[in-house]
């Protein structure tokens, strides 16, 4: 008798395709992603506001709601990628840190996103200011453009362990292209640091709370990374949405040019701005980089929550 041999191959087969199939859906996200992800700008997150105005300290207008007319886009973004090592028990408790971010799309309104993903207790923020960098590698402000961040009216929030919140509308006329100085104090320890390790930017930290000095002096201390903040958002009559960029290493930009802006999305915005002043019928989309450097479509990194998180599982966020 003639044993049958034909149904185990065609078995084979199928699984090979589904395996298959699956890995094209996820490479499909992703090329969806990179080439029209339309950035939603985030709702207020759930921070607990604390503070109150009336403290004695200049805000210059930093509660009034935006008065001009333009679309809410992503002008810079960076994805949140774990706990900053050393920061497990203490955080950055007394300690002012200012990032420097770069502006892809100007507008006349700003407003940032700050995370605690990665924290284990609530990050206190007490203080928090936006203002424009008053040059190149630098962390002194344009003391005219130095504004208080306010929280849902207060000047403080209060960000419970894995969760973010967004700063209310402050009027600042930003122009693209701009570094732009957001600078965080928090008083208590709350550990780890949620950050971004490669940030191809030097921003800044300074002892006790400098958040509204504009001079730059008391911030010694340079750090390669970004921490607490992942989005800052303008109004914007430049951009009628925003491309967000997904990807690893190439799209962080981790052999780029410290200070420079010289990752490959900078490059993307900078061509789009240019083709639309020549005259070319393009979409107005901003620019902003979601990328990690070492990051996989499947798998995710260590820790919970897991650090360097896998791009299906961060995709939705």
């Amino acid at each position: 008798m003639t044993r049958r041999h034909d149904r185990a191959p065609g078995q084979a087969r199928t699984q090979h395709r589904a395996k298959y199939l699956t890995l094209l859906g996820a490479l499909l996200a992703l090329v969806i992603a990179v080439c029209a992800g339309i950035y939603v700008t985030a709702a207020p997150g759930r921070g607990t506001p604390t503070g109150a105005l009336a403290d004695g300290r200049p805000h210059r207008d930093s509660s009034a709601a935006p008065v001009s007319t333009g679309t809410w886009v992503g002008s810079w973004a960076t994805a949140p990628v774990g706990g900053e090592p050393g920061t497990e028990t203490t955080g950055l408790a007394g300690h002012s840190v200012r990032n420097v971010v770069h502006a892809d799309a100007g507008g006349t309104s700003a407003r940032i996103t700050l995370s605690n993903l990665y924290g284990q207790s609530p990050l206190d923020i007490t203080h928090a200011t936006i203002a424009l960098s008053a040059g190149d590698a630098t962390a002194a402000a344009d003391a005219d453009t130095m504004r208080r961040l306010t929280f849902n009216g207060a000047t403080g929030v209060v960000i419970p362990a894995g969760e973010e919140a967004v700063s209310d509308a402050v009027h600042l006329l930003i122009p693209h292209g701009t570094d732009v100085l957001v600078t965080t104090y928090s008083p208590t320890p709350s550990g780890p640091v949620t950050y971004h390790p490669h940030a191809r930017q030097i921003s800044y930290v300074a002892t006790g709370d400098r958040t509204e000095d504009s001079t730059g002096t008391p911030y010694t201390q340079r750090t390669p990374y970004w921490r607490y903040v992942t989005a800052l958002d303008v109004l914007s009559n430049e951009a009628d949405g925003t491309v967000v960029v997904f990807g690893d290493s190439i799209t962080d930009g981790i052999t780029s040019t410290t200070n420079a802006n010289r990752r490959w999305p900078d490059l993307l915005g900078g061509r789009l701005r240019t083709a639309l002043q020549d005259g070319r019928r393009l979409p107005r989309y901003s620019v902003v980089n979601e990328g990690i450097s070492g990051n996989q479509v499947l798998a995710d990194g260590l820790g919970r929550p897991a650090e360097n998180q896998s791009g299906l599982d961060r995709f939705g966020r």
